[in-house]
C-alpha cells in the first residue's frame, strides 16, 4: 500500500539535532513515510556549513525498522528568513515563492498529506499515526491536525486572559473592540504588534493563533487550492505582516471555511530537547547555546543510536561547497563595487 505521507524538514542548521529528528521519526512513524524533504537555508547558523553533508551520507541507503530513508535535498536560491512581504512577487516568481519555507515540498510533494516540521525535534510516539487517524474521523473542511496557537504569548491564553486555549479557538469570538482592550490590558511578549494586527481588522482567529510549524500534518490538496499561486492567501511559511509564521495563512484558511484540530505534541514528541534553554529558536543567535544543544545531541546519538563515523564525502563536499560560496561572494561585491565607481564617475 502506497505510504499518504511526504515530511517536510526546514534545515537551518543543527545537523545532529536534525539526525535525531530523523531517526526518532522513522524508528515511530516510518510506516506512514515516503519521502522526507530537507530544504537547506542559503545561510546557515554559526558558520556550521557541513551539517547537510553529515545527514546525506548518514542516511544515504539507509533503513530504519524496516523502512527506506527517502531524502530529497534542496537548496533554495534565496534566503528569505520569515518576514516575506512581496506578495505579487511570490504569486508570479515561482523560484522566488519555492524558497519561502516548506513551499517547494507542499507544492512537489504527490502526497495526500505534507507534514511539515522543525529539525529539532525527539519523537517517543507515533505522532503520525495519530494525525491520520483524527483526519480520518474529522469533518471535510479540517485542512490540518496540530498544536493550535500560541497560547503563551496570547492575550487571551491561559497565562494571561484565560478566556480561551487551543480547544476553545474557535468558541471564542471577540469584536475588534474587545479584543483591542484585552490585548492593551496584557503585556504579553508581542503586544505592540498583535495591536496591530487587530487593528488592521484580522480579528479571529486572534494574531498568535495558527496551526503550529513544529510539526503539523496538511491536507496538500485543501493547501494548493486555496494557497499561492493558485490561492490568494500567502504561503504557510511566510508571516504576511502577522504576528508570527503561520498565522496569516492560518486566519485567511478560517475565513474560508477551513478549520484545524489540535494534538498535544508532548504526547508524542519534545521539541528543542537538547537546547537548555527549552528554546529552539534562542540558539540561532547564541553560538554558545546553539553548538552546546549540538554536542548534547551528538551525545545522545551516540549514546543510543550509533558512533559518528562519516565517510570522506563529508569534508570533500564540503570543501566544494565552500569555494563555490567564496566564488559567488566574490562575484556579487566585486559587482556592488563596480557598480558604486560607475556612478561616481
Amino acid at each position: 500500500m502506497p505510504k499518504p505521507v511526504d515530511i517536510n524538514i526546514a534545515f537551518y542548521g543543527k545537523p545532529y539535532q536534525a539526525i535525531v529528528t530523523i531517526e526518532s521519526l522513522m524508528q515511530h512513524c516510518g510506516q506512514h513515510i515516503d519521502k522526507i524533504y530537507l530544504s537547506r537555508e542559503r545561510r546557515q547558523p554559526h558558520g556550521d556549513w557541513a551539517g547537510i553533508f553529515k545527514i546525506i551520507d548518514l542516511f544515504r541507503d539507509r533503513t530504519i525498522n524496516g523502512h527506506k530513508v527517502n531524502l530529497v535535498v534542496t537548496y533554495p536560491y534565496h534566503f528569505l528568513g520569515l518576514g516575506i512581504h512581496d506578495y505579487e512577487r511570490a504569486r508570479t516568481d515561482d523560484r522566488f515563492r519555492q524558497d519561502i519555507m516548506f513551499q517547494y515540498a507542499l507544492e512537489k510533494t504527490d502526497k495526500k498529506y505534507m507534514c511539515v516540521m522543525h529539525n529539532d525535534m525527539l519523537f517517543h510516539g507515533d505522532i503520525i499515526g495519530e494525525m491520520l487517524r483524527m483526519f480520518a474521523d474529522a469533518p471535510a473542511n479540517v485542512a490540518g491536525v496540530g498544536s493550535i496557537g500560541q497560547c503563551w504569548s496570547c492575550p487571551a491564553g491561559p497565562n494571561w486572559g484565560n478566556v480561551c486555549n487551543s480547544e476553545k479557538y474557535e468558541e471564542y469570538v471577540p469584536i475588534m473592540e474587545e479584543a483591542i482592550a484585552l490585548q492593551e490590558a496584557q503585556p504579553t511578549p508581542r503586544q505592540e504588534l498583535n495591536l496591530q494586527v487587530l487593528k488592521s481588522g484580522r480579528v479571529h482567529p486572534l494574531p498568535e493563533c495558527r496551526l503550529n510549524e513544529y510539526c503539523a500534518l496538511i491536507d496538500v490538496e485543501k493547501y494548493r487550492e486555496n494557497t499561492l499561486p493558485n490561492g490568494p492567501i500567502g504561503c504557510y511559511g511566510g508571516v504576511w505582516n502577522g504576528t508570527d509564521l503561520a498565522t496569516v495563512w492560518s486566519h485567511d484558511m478560517y475565513q474560508r471555511g477551513y478549520i484545524f484540530r489540535h494534538i498535544t505534541l508532548e504526547d508524542y514528541v519534545r521539541h528543542a530537547a537538547f537546547d537548555e534553554t527549552g528554546s529552539g529558536t534562542s540558539a540561532n543567535s547564541n553560538a554558545e547555546s546553539y553548538f552546546q544543544a549540538e554536542k548534547n545531541a551528538e551525545k545522545y546519538i551516540v549514546e543510543n543510536y550509533y558512533p559518528l563515523n562519516f565517510s570522506a564525502y563529508v569534508p570533500l563536499t564540503n570543501l566544494w561547497d565552500g569555494i563555490k560560496r567564496i566564488t559567488w561572494l566574490t562575484i556579487i561585491y566585486t559587482y556592488g563595487n563596480l557598480k558604486k565607481l560607475a556612478r561616481k564617475g
